[in-house]
Order: C-alpha cells, then structure tokens, then sequence
C-alpha cells in the first residue's frame, strides 16, 4: 500500500510544483516492460502456492527473485536518484526476510493501531520473537490512518515509498531528462 501511496504523494506534489502528467508518461525506462509483471507477480506469489498446493520454500525462493530482478530493475534506472532509493528499500526487505525466513511484524506495534486486531500470517510475514534477526528492518512502524489504510511497516518499505514518490515528481518537472 506504501508504494501506491508514494505514487499518489508523487503525483500530487508533482501536479502541485507545476508538474506534467504528459511529461510523466512520455518518460522511458530500461526494461519498463517488465515492471508490471514483477510487481504482480510478487503480489501473487503467496496466494498462487497456496492455489497450487506449491511448497513454500519453492514460492519462498520464486518471489525473493523476482524481488532481486525489482532491484536491478529500479538500478538498471539509477539515474533516477527516485528509484535508487526504491531500490535500496526493496534490498533491505529482502535482507531482512532471507535473514528470517519472512517479514518480521511486530505485534506490539500492530496492538498500538488497533488491540482489537488479530494480525493473519502468510508465506512472507511472521510475528516478530526474540530470536528475530536484524529486527530494526523488520515491520516495525506503526502506520497511522483509517482502519483500512492502517498498518505496520519497514525501513525498506518508507524508503520505497520515498523513491516512488520522488521519481514520479522527477519525472514530472520540466528538467526530468536530468533524473
């Protein structure tokens, strides 16, 4: 939801700065074909190894690649400074899950949104315990808002945020040939 949220910020901030969505959508990327796909694809993962009775640490591995293929995407575009910082939040997720297996969450912080709230774990996301590693990556920052738009996050997962928002207002401004 982050990355929706960074886009939208982008968007808005663009608009607002003078931007133009026709400057927005006449930019090209390396490789932009492929981002539609890779996004979808890591969104389903979790949900088509369930459909398909695949073993997790098979569905594990397929979406920890196509998040490395997300990475060297957003680097093979680095001269957008936005999507640089994209990528270094999508590395630090990946860190932080290979490390354990899935995304740590931290229950306490669930709790402060919402102590009604008995959070659903899948393939990707697991309750953060002692013997978490590298916790301060994990999802750990209580997102504030509506019900349906609360949640917990990552240092990864606002540095994605920052990169998608800043590219899109990049790439809106008259000078976005420069990044």
């Amino acid at each position: 939801m982050l990355l929706l949220d960074g886009i939208v910020l982008g968007l808005l901030v663009g608009v607002l700065a003078g931007g133009s969505l026709k400057r927005f959508g006449a930019v090209r990327l390396k490789g932009e074909y492929l981002i539609l796909p890779l996004l979808a694809f890591q969104l389903a993962v979790p949900r088509l190894a369930t459909a398909l009775g695949l073993p997790s640490r098979i569905a594990f591995v397929a979406w920890v690649a196509v998040m490395i293929g997300l990475v060297a995407l957003a680097l093979w575009n680095r001269r957008w400074l936005g999507l640089a910082i994209a990528a270094v939040g999508i590395a630090l997720n990946i860190v932080v899950i290979v490390a354990n297996g899935a995304m740590p969450v931290s229950l306490d912080a669930v709790a402060r949104l919402d102590s009604t709230v008995v959070p659903k774990f899948d393939l990707l996301h697991e309750p953060l315990t002692a013997e978490t590693r590298l916790e301060g990556l994990a999802d750990i920052i209580p997102i504030p808002g509506p019900t349906w738009h609360r949640g917990v996050a990552s240092v990864g997962d606002l540095l994605l945020f920052a990169g998608a928002g800043f590219f899109v207002f990049a790439a809106m401004r008259e000078d976005s040939e420069a990044g």
